[in-house]
């Protein structure tokens, strides 16, 4: 546990759209989201959009978030939702 529950919560999210079979056991805030980690598809990562804008009822606007760089990692991934909560 990271004890950075933004983290731990998309941890559980990417985790479950990944599967236990692509899941590492190291999984953590630096996994990669796309090659070299869990290797999720466009669609997938659509479904991780999608599912974390539903847990912490933000909305990602592709005009003005850094949706690229917000889904290299978990832990980018996680930044982007924080700034969008304090809002």
């Amino acid at each position: 546990m990271t004890g950075d529950s933004t983290v731990e919560r998309v941890q559980a999210i990417v985790a479950g759209i990944a599967g236990p079979r692509r899941t590492p056991s190291d999984l953590g805030p630096g996994t990669p989201l796309w090659k070299d980690g869990l290797w999720l598809d466009s669609s997938e990562m659509l479904e991780l959009i999608v599912a974390c804008e539903t847990e912490f009822g933000v909305v990602f606007d592709p005009a003005h978030d850094p949706i690229q760089e917000a889904l290299k990692t978990v832990s980018s991934l996680a930044g982007v939702i924080r700034s969008k909560v304090k809002r």
